[in-house]
């Protein structure tokens, strides 16, 4: 008997433009309306997510911290994964905001530290640090945190880098504020050992993740504390295999050509080694743009990040997702296109399968003198 997961399954809550095709000249139908933003939410809570990621990036529709405020003070259940990039905010500043977001929506608020990626994004928020700098101001903005969390107040710091006097961080956290980082630089992994609670892998072949898992554990053991590990992927499921693959040709059928070029153009200037990894796999992969048995890079072709998606029937995408748990991940953030239908139909579809709940008895007619009722 197929034992029940125990993982933490999140969503995303997209606060760009969402819709059936990417990679369009036009953009996506569905504005992010706060309506929007908060129904995806409800789906979610109701489909057995626990939390949605909030991305973060200047050319999004929304500020994830005002729209994530927001849609948390308008919704209830699930909470929001709100990501941050250091070069925004002074860390004495945030951990004040996130603080009062926990202690105002309790249980309800983690962070996602974002290094960033791309030079020319960055930009965009007047940041113009290069790679390694940006991650020794990564490290000491997560120290920070963790430090005006769980310290006394007040608190004073000083470093080439941030300086403050006397903070004063009052109520601290009704609860630990969970810090989710991901990276595949040497720097970004030492990092997570040393400051997170999860590390976050985008979706990679099976043995690329084993060999980045196989790092990670070794530096737990030199920095002697616990990890949890996540997985952040699409998917793309439906109740028979051939209806999932043609879905995912949908998905991408309406690119644009000049989208594409300028897609191409602006990864050239990526200095990320995650994005990195995830042009080349795209890269080697055929015209079916499968990386694996139903791990497809089709998402890739017209969107940053993680640009891969599993693919398959229920059983199928479930298989996949316990053959990452085996590896150790127990945390995994899915997406998919639009959000809501996607949200909805993985819970109806996949997450009993997880979850060991009988969705077909619930189907069962009892009788056959009294119609159903629907």
């Amino acid at each position: 008997m197929t034992s029940v997961s125990t993982s933490d399954f999140l969503w995303f809550a997209q606060l760009s433009r969402d819709g059936e095709f990417i990679g369009t000249r036009e953009k996506p139908p569905r504005r992010p309306t706060l309506e929007y933003v908060s129904s995806i939410i409800d789906t979610a809570t109701e489909a057995g997510f626990s939390s949605l990621l909030t991305a973060t990036n200047y050319h999004s529709e929304h500020e994830n911290y005002t729209a994530a405020i927001a849609a948390l003070a308008r919704t209830r259940g699930a909470g929001l994964l709100m990501a941050v990039r250091p070069g925004m905010f002074h860390p004495a500043m945030y951990a004040k905001m996130i603080a009062t977001a926990q202690n105002l929506f309790p249980g309800r608020v983690r962070v996602n530290i974002v290094t960033g990626s791309s030079p020319a994004e960055n930009a965009m928020y007047g940041d113009f640090e290069p790679h390694a700098q940006r991650y020794e101001r990564t490290r000491e903005f997560m120290q920070v945190l963790r430090t005006l969390w769980t310290s006394p107040p007040p608190v004073s710091y000083q470093s080439p880098l941030y300086h403050f006097e006397n903070a004063v961080l009052d109520p601290a956290p009704v609860q630990p504020i969970p810090l989710y980082f991901g990276g595949a630089s040497p720097a970004a992994q030492r990092i997570a050992a040393e400051l997170a609670d999860v590390y976050l892998l985008w979706g990679e072949r099976q043995d690329m993740l084993e060999e980045r898992l196989s790092q990670m554990r070794q530096l737990e053991a030199e920095y002697g504390r616990p990890l949890g590990y996540g997985l952040r992927t699409h998917v793309i499921v439906r109740e028979t295999e051939e209806e999932a693959w043609q879905a995912a040709e949908r998905l991408i059928s309406r690119i644009d050509p000049e989208v594409r070029r300028a897609f191409v153009e602006g990864a050239r200037h990526v200095d990320g080694v995650g994005q990195q990894r995830q042009f080349q796999m795209l890269s080697e992969t055929g015209a079916d743009l499968l990386v694996e048995p139903h791990l497809w890079a089709g998402v890739g072709m017209a969107r940053s990040g993680v640009g891969v998606a599993i693919v398959g029937n229920p059983q199928q995408v479930a298989d996949k997702i316990r053959s990452y748990e085996r590896l150790g991940i127990g945390t995994f953030i899915f997406s998919g296109y639009p959000h809501l239908e996607e949200a909805r139909r993985f819970g109806e579809l996949v997450m009993p399968l997880l979850r060991g709940t009988d969705r077909a008895a619930d189907r069962t007619i009892h009788t056959s003198t009294v119609a159903p009722t629907a």
